[in-house]
């Protein structure tokens, strides 16, 4: 089998989202029986060990790339703005890495699989005499100017990452080399793939749009979860509470759902707007009793949450996909969602009620008639759920992959 060099700053067994994603590639490669060598950050690296130990993979291994003067424990931070200075250093020294690990293994594919943002491409274009794919990769998506007072003081570095992810397209010269080497540029939403073929960069012979979203390993044998009828609607709501996730404009489309309207909306997440959840509630004269604001839970936990839902809202205002969303699908959920960004290629009809974004209260107002159609058609919510499961089943990581690397890695 071939031999892949699998760049994945991004990488844990214990979380989610893009920890989740480049875990997955690494485990799922090595499963088909490729041989693995995946380079990733400090940060997990005692877990990603002892799991490693426990699956018996002799095919895959783990590189792990880890900056001097302390400057892990310094930068490092998830949720903050240092980690963009981070994974900058941190990219800069895997690259080194990586042509060292090339003269000695001979790669026949570079693979960059996390971060999954295009802005500045991958370390991997200093490698020669090996299939490079960049990808996936999203960050294309913009905010819509009419979501402009959700972001409120926010909009400002709204408009500015629009700003500079087209200067990066025009003068990164990372993204520029990494554009021209790779053999296939992997985009998970239009709006990326439209961007990166309209810089001209992208031979639009090797960019693809991609479906490469899948469920966690630990929820392949879900079965459906028929969720009994009751009057009140449980609606889960999952994220990172930041201006673009849309937790205010879903606060605000309950301001339009009827008091008759029994519903109980469940909050799940933290994040730097945390505070102004209740700001919301009450700018929105929302019932509170009516509300659950959970927080940071433990990943485990949120499997819980998901299992007392009837329909999950998920109203980003700009993403390159959401994790969330197929872990929503798996637990039988039917969703909310807005027609844009990532959302719109992952989520089909038939598992959802798409919203397109209007201008004024419009879609505050279009999300309420979704949420009254779901409470009072319980029907339609159970067709939606078990096409729902069936979708995140046909989703599953080996499938996924498998899929990939016919695509890609083989021809």
């Amino acid at each position: 089998m071939k031999k892949v060099l699998l760049s994945a700053y991004a990488c844990s067994p214990s979380k989610g989202s893009e920890e989740g994603r480049g875990w997955n590639w690494a485990i799922g490669l090595a499963e088909m029986g490729y041989t693995v060598h995946c380079m990733t950050n400090f940060d997990d690296k005692q877990k990603i060990e002892n799991e490693h130990k426990k699956l018996n993979l002799p095919n895959l291994h783990f590189e792990f790339v880890e900056l001097p003067w302390g400057l892990d424990e310094k930068l490092f931070d998830p949720n903050g703005k240092t980690i963009y200075l981070h994974y900058y250093l941190w990219k800069r020294k895997a690259a080194n890495r990586a042509v060292k690990l090339h003269a000695e293994h001979s790669f026949d594919i570079a693979h960059h699989a996390t971060y999954g943002s295009f802005q500045q491409g991958t370390c991997l274009y200093k490698l020669d005499n090996c299939k490079i794919i960049f990808g996936p990769v999203g960050g294309g998506q913009m905010a819509l100017p009419i979501f402009k007072s959700y972001f409120g003081k926010s909009w400002r570095t709204e408009v500015i990452r629009g700003m500079v992810s087209k200067i990066l397209v025009g003068y990164s010269g990372s993204l520029r080399r990494t554009l021209k080497k790779a053999s296939y540029i992997i985009n998970t939403n239009q709006e990326t793939k439209d961007l990166l073929d309209n810089s001209k960069l992208a031979n639009s012979n090797k960019s693809r749009l991609t479906e490469i979203y899948a469920i966690p390993k630990k929820y392949n044998t879900l079965p459906y979860i028929e969720k009994p009828d009751h009057e009140v609607l449980n609606i889960i709501w999952v994220g990172r509470v930041m201006p673009r996730k849309g937790l205010n404009l879903s606060l605000h489309a309950l301001s339009f759902v009827p008091n008759d309207i029994p519903y109980k909306l469940t909050i799940v997440g933290g994040g730097k707007s945390e505070d102004l959840i209740k700001s919301w509630i009450k700018e929105y004269a929302l019932d509170t009793s009516k509300i659950d604001v959970l927080g940071q839970i433990p990943f485990e936990e949120v499997a819980n949450q998901y299992k007392k839902a009837d329909i999950m809202l998920f109203c980003s205002l700009r993403d390159t996909s959401g994790t969330q969303i197929m872990e929503a699908m798996a637990y039988s959920l039917p969703l909310i969602v807005l027609n844009i960004s990532g959302a719109r290629n992952l989520v089909p009809e038939s598992c959802s009620l798409k919203i397109n974004p209007t201008s004024g209260d419009g879609t505050a107002k279009n999300i309420a008639n979704a949420i009254i159609e779901f409470q009072s058609n319980p029907e339609l919510r159970r067709e939606k759920a078990r096409n729902a499961h069936a979708h995140a089943m046909n989703s599953k990581w080996e499938r996924r992959i498998k899929v990939f690397t016919e695509k890609y890695y083989e021809n």
